[in-house]
């Protein structure tokens, strides 16, 4: 996915103490060298920041796509973290969030990253990295408006920090946004369903290209950039242009990026169907390796696969076969819609929903399989005022103790937090839901286990900042 860049770049400013010579190489794009580098600082005797070079260790590792390592990289990153249990949440939802993205569970990742945005113990440079998460996820599931949202976060964030790369990431994503919305905006992709259906009657913010910081350069970036420079003049037919691209789609694959490699080929390939050049569309969706894979219900990249299949038949007069191919590609586009409207409404993508919407769960990802079960359990009975941590801990056959290590260990809360947590944000999302109907504050919290007033002030106040009353004025 196009995100691999961004998040490499984003990991290096997010991290404080990253040293000079690994953050040369990710930000020069050697991330192989950067991942080799990074692991043997982790393993020094004498590395000045465990947790730093941990940290960026897994999240190349993620980049690259080696999942399963970069899971056990972040568990041991999240035991280096000394500073507080507020600091180690904070790292673990982060880490979740991103984990979710790259594998394609956008709703759970948009959550972690609203959680890392809304801790007030978050350092800028983290609420930051999460706001560029949450754009690059907006961006993935089509929502161009409200990832145009999230970039006007952005800027001023960036600017008011010391680090200037950070306005140099922002700019640099923004121009990218713009680029790929104006390739799924040209007249040949009109019949691209799913792209045209998420994007109706947006009015998209991106803006024309802002002033870049004078002698700045991060070539993981700059390469990119140059690349869509290539595919926006070869999608309006300069074939010339096939060379730069296959130049810079070889610089992917010899990184190790697969992923990215993929959806540069489809890029490319939706690029050539702009262009009707049909046979390379047909050698670039084969470079892709795509039909070897089946797509999951929040690939998106599979959608493109399919539609770049049905445009390739349609420029070679294959009227039968396009039928078939596109209808299966429309069939998929209208369930990907659907699915999307049911976790993000248009008015608030990223909100939190009301209790009779299926939410998307971020704490159960960041727990062991065995305590996913009494988190399950907690869930389930989240309405009962009695509910308590040896009545969960009895469900799975572990002690109290063993089960608030557990949880302290991978969320940064105990069970009992967890549960009072859970409970506000199930009272906000009442509070929030316009189609609920009118009650009483504490009626509402009732519903949810909380039963007097100043539990209800002081928890709610702890994890929002501010009062129900104030919530439900809004």
């Amino acid at each position: 996915m196009f995100s691999t860049v961004y998040f490499a770049a984003s990991s290096v400013l997010s991290c404080d103490g990253v040293p000079a010579a690994l953050a040369a190489r990710v930000l020069d794009g050697q991330l192989n060298e950067a991942v080799h580098l990074a692991a043997s600082l982790a393993d020094s005797d004498h590395a000045h920041d465990e947790y730093t070079a941990l940290q960026i260790h897994a999240d190349l590792e993620l980049a690259l796509g080696r999942h399963e390592e970069a899971e056990e990289t972040y568990r041991k990153t999240q035991k280096a973290v000394r500073h507080s249990r507020d600091a180690m949440r904070v790292v673990s939802v982060r880490n979740a969030g991103w984990q979710a993205c790259f594998r394609n569970q956008f709703h759970v990742a948009l959550t972690c990253f609203r959680r890392v945005a809304e801790e007030r113990c978050a350092t800028p440079a983290q609420q930051l990295d999460s706001l560029i998460g949450a754009t690059l996820v907006l961006f993935h599931l089509g929502c161009v408006q409200a990832a145009c949202d999230r970039l006007a976060e952005l800027a001023p964030l960036a600017a008011a920090h010391p680090d200037t790369r950070w306005a140099y990431l922002v700019e640099m994503l923004r121009r990218d946004l713009l680029a790929q919305h104006e390739l799924h905006d040209t007249e040949p992709l009109g019949d691209h369903i799913y792209w045209r259906s998420v994007v109706t009657g947006s009015q998209t913010a991106l803006g024309a290209p802002a002033l870049l910081a004078a002698g700045m350069s991060m070539p993981l970036l700059d390469e990119r950039l140059a690349y869509l420079g290539h595919l926006k003049s070869f999608a309006a037919g300069h074939t010339q242009e096939r060379a730069a691209l296959k130049t810079y789609a070889s610089w992917s694959r010899k990184a190790g990026l697969a992923d990215y490699h993929r959806s540069l080929c489809l890029e490319m390939a939706l690029g050539a169907i702009a262009a009707h050049a049909t046979a390379a569309a047909e050698e670039l969706l084969e470079q892709s390796g795509a039909a070897a894979l089946h797509g999951s219900q929040n690939a998106r990249w599979y959608l493109d696969y399919l539609y770049c299949r049905a445009k390739i038949m349609q420029q070679q007069m294959r009227t039968q076969e396009f039928a078939t191919l596109y209808g299966r590609y429309a069939l998929a586009s209208i369930q990907h819609v659907r699915a999307d409207s049911v976790s993000l409404p248009a008015a608030a993508p990223e909100a939190a929903q009301s209790r009779s919407t299926p939410r998307a769960d971020d704490v159960s990802a960041r727990l062991p399989a065995k305590y996913r079960r009494a988190y399950r359990y907690l869930m389930d009975h989240l309405d009962q005022k009695d509910l308590s941590v040896r009545e969960v801990a009895s469900q799975i056959g572990v002690t109290e103790r063993a089960m608030q290590g557990a949880f302290r260990k991978h969320l940064g809360l105990s069970p009992s937090e967890l549960i009072r947590r859970q409970r506000m944000e199930r009272i906000r999302d009442e509070l929030l839901d316009d189609d609920a109907p009118v009650a009483r504050v504490l009626d509402v919290a009732k519903k949810w286990g909380v039963q007097h007033r100043s539990t209800l002030i002081n928890g709610y106040r702890s994890v929002f900042n501010e009062a129900p009353s104030q919530t439900m004025g809004r």
